[in-house]
């Protein structure tokens, strides 16, 4: 008994001393973790991001036409809430590895089903998913810090940026956003029975006069919702500029003096809209 605690103690002691004796210190490729509404789609990016530091990447520190982890540390994950395109190609919902295959003019891009690895260690072409080439963009001024981000957003996606050093590249993201709000819209507003109420009006209008679609019908929403929240002046703004669009000046220009003089007695801000109503004015004022 005395035995088994002489040598238990000095073990317990060790391993109370590695512990101790580890380092916390910060990484110099730290661990990002993004999640971001593109289009209709929650996209959620992690990954590690390396610096340059005077170093040369790729051709050198990133070797050209072998696979890269796509950053630092583990793999890189993406992940999708929905089935999208990634140039024009079809990923269900779902949690990928994102490997790439950089060369000079283009690189590859390859979703890959196993997202557990630990950079390229045991990764296995099989387990690809898609893999598809897309072109290189040289940037002028040098980027020091890796990253990947979206760029260039519409109601159906975004671009998907890969850049570091003076290299960039885009992968378009698709998802058919246009098809389920139409028939969002339809279901809410022109089939329902139910009442509606001045929001829903109202995003149905902004989003018809955004896809330029039935803009009559659009100007009645917009009216419908204003006649449910007059003190929503911002809705009176888009009135204002569905009206110029239309090119009925006149109406433009009442619905925007509107706009304009409830927006300056807001009694918390106006929003913005006290600038983007004076330089709607100065449009009308260029047409009449």
């Amino acid at each position: 008994m005395k035995l088994s605690k002489l040598i238990f103690i000095p073990i317990f002691l060790i391993s109370n001393f590695i512990m101790n004796a580890q380092i916390n210190k910060p990484s110099l490729s730290p661990k990002i973790i993004t999640e971001q509404q593109v289009g209709l789609v929650k996209v959620k990016l992690e990954y590690g991001q390396p610096n340059k530091q005077e170093r040369e990447i790729f051709g050198a520190l990133i070797p050209f036409d072998k696979i890269w982890r796509t950053g630092a540390n583990s793999s890189t994950k993406i992940s999708f809430d929905r089935e999208i395109k990634l140039a024009e190609n079809i990923i269900p919902p779902g949690v990928y590895g994102l490997y790439t295959i950089p060369e000079k003019d283009q690189w590859t891009i390859i979703i890959h089903k196993n997202s557990r690895l630990w950079g390229t260690g045991g990764y296995d072409k099989s387990n690809d998913l898609i893999r598809f080439k897309v072109p290189v963009t040289n940037i002028k001024d040098t980027q020091e810090t890796f990253s990947i981000h979206f760029e260039n957003f519409n109601t159906n996606g975004g671009d998907l940026v890969i850049s570091w050093e003076n290299t960039k590249v885009k992968v378009p993201l698709f998802v058919d956003s246009d098809e389920i709000i139409f028939e969002e819209i339809t279901n809410k507003i022109i089939k329902t029975k139910e009442p509606i109420n001045a929001q829903t009006y109202f995003d149905a209008a902004q989003f018809y006069y955004l896809k330029n679609k039935d803009l009559e019908t659009a100007m009645t929403w917009f009216d419908k919702a204003i006649k449910l929240k007059p003190q929503a002046f911002w809705f009176v703004y888009y009135k204002a500029e569905l009206a110029y669009y239309l090119k009925d000046y006149s109406t433009a220009k009442a619905a925007t003096e509107k706009c304009l003089a409830a927006a300056k007695l807001s009694p918390s801000t106006d929003y913005g809209y006290i600038s983007k109503c004076k330089l709607l004015l100065k449009l009308i004022s260029e047409r009449n």
